[in-house]
């Protein structure tokens, strides 16, 4: 009896797909990122630490990484970015709500325990995640010109 649960197990571990440590595995094509614009960068430059996030989180994308690790590293930069620590130029509503909404998905992708079962609502997950950081950097890219205008 122990003998036949046992080839069973095997069989169904055998049959699993392993889970992708890269994020580019999760899609078809490489999505695309909004990255921070040069043109107003010395209006950005006073936030070092979106500067140092967005190009972390570009990282992620473009590389061949561990997705895990690097978005619990991400999670960890971004709670060091409080409302009181945004440059006042960039402390407005829409900026301030972005980056909830980015805090908030960086952190629940970083909690979950990545299994097959979990796999297709990481993945929906991950979409969001990069669809808030690109509202995020396009609303930071936005104020820049308004500040230089």
């Amino acid at each position: 009896m122990i003998g036949c649960s046992n080839s069973e197990n095997k069989k169904i571990q055998d049959n699993q797909i392993p889970v992708p440590t890269s994020i580019s595995s999760f899609f078809e094509t490489a999505p695309s990122l909004i990255s921070l614009d040069s043109t107003y960068f010395r209006t950005i430059e006073k936030w070092n630490e979106i500067i140092s996030f967005s190009e972390k989180f570009s990282d992620l994308i473009e590389k061949e990484i561990n997705h895990k690790s690097k978005i619990s590293a991400l999670s960890i930069d971004l709670n060091k970015i409080k409302k009181e620590t945004i440059p006042s130029p960039f402390n407005t509503p829409p900026i301030i709500g972005r980056l909830r909404v980015l805090k908030t998905f960086t952190l629940k992708i970083d909690s979950y325990l990545l299994t097959q079962e979990s796999i297709e609502e990481y993945t929906t997950d991950l979409n969001i995640l990069l669809d808030s950081y690109n509202a995020l950097i396009y609303q930071i890219n936005l104020r820049a010109k308004e500040i230089l205008n």
